[in-house]
């Protein structure tokens, strides 16, 4: 006789599978946002694949996974590549040992030596090139500099006691801070030995040419203005007013020489004027013109 089914047996697989779906119910609606449609199939952004099945090719796959398989499918290319080659080389390598022949890779290695010689010396080549212009423009700026130098300072190259001061500006020595630019040395010279000195010191302490020699100028400038007397007070000055007027003074010409001084004859209100009409005969007009000429020249109108 067969076996029928009790009640209770037949509805528990019914109820098992029930209890299944309320469990995927209630994990879906917790992990879908308040008032979001329920997921279905369809607009799964992940849908899955049946990889056992998968042909391999990346076209085949759903569009969401098409760039990971990109990835994943040039990685596994470049690390099978990679593979083969070293398994053709240990053929080659297997090859030429039964064979008695030389190692490929040695042959390989000698080619890549050689190239890389050639590389190197075409470089070397270069470089000599690039240090042979180098130190020809070096020596034309050089001369450039030493000759527009000595254009400009013709009284220098002429003066045998100032060259005897500059020269050693120009060697590489201790005692002066080592070798000075040219133009600053030429003005250092023309310094007193204190400011000068002072010059010396900047440049060992590290300061520039042009800055230590501001320094000197600085200080033989301020030296200068000590020296010089000390300005009058207001009481001097007022003194030397008032002498300067007194002597103003004594220098001016008195009323009546003012008034007599470079008078003429026309210039007595008294004495009428005589002109060339009133003279009566030749002699007379000749006294009236050299008198005329006396006066014009002598201080007179003219």
């Amino acid at each position: 006789s067969v076996d029928t089914p009790t009640p209770d047996s037949g509805a528990a697989a019914p109820e098992s599978a029930s209890h299944q779906d309320a469990t995927t119910t209630t994990t879906s609606e917790s992990a879908v946002p308040t008032g979001a449609p329920s997921p279905t199939r369809a607009d799964d952004p992940w849908p899955e694949v049946d990889w056992g099945g998968w042909n391999g090719t990346v076209d085949s796959l759903p569009e969401q996974y098409h760039d990971m398989a990109h990835g994943v499918s040039e990685w596994y290319q470049r690390d099978y590549q990679k593979k083969n080659d070293e398994i053709a080389d240990l053929r080659m390598m297997y090859a030429a040992m039964l064979t008695g022949e030389e190692d490929p890779r040695v042959g390989e290695l000698t080619k890549q030596l050689e190239e890389l010689q050639t590389q190197y010396d075409s470089k070397g080549t270069e470089y000599e090139e690039l240090q042979k212009t180098l130190e020809q423009t070096q020596e034309h700026a050089v001369k450039d500099y030493v000759d527009q130098f000595w254009r400009e300072h013709k009284e220098l190259a002429q003066d045998q006691e100032k060259l005897a001061k500059f020269a050693p500006f120009l060697e590489e020595t201790e005692e002066l801070g080592g070798m000075w630019d040219g133009y600053v040395a030429a003005e250092l010279i023309e310094l007193t030995d204190e400011a000068r000195q002072i010059a010396i010191e900047a440049k060992k302490d590290g300061v520039s040419d042009f800055y230590a020699l501001k320094l000197a100028k600085a200080h033989a400038q301020l030296e200068e203005a000590k020296a010089q007397p000390p300005a009058p007070s207001a009481e001097e000055v007022a003194a030397a007013q008032a002498k300067a007027e007194e002597e103003a003074k004594a220098k001016a010409p008195r009323t009546g020489a003012k008034i007599t001084n470079g008078a003429t004859r026309s210039s007595r209100p008294n004495v009428a004027k005589t002109t060339m009409n009133d003279a009566k005969s030749l002699d007379e007009m000749r006294v009236l013109a050299a008198r005329r000429a006396f006066s014009v020249h002598g201080g007179g109108r003219k």
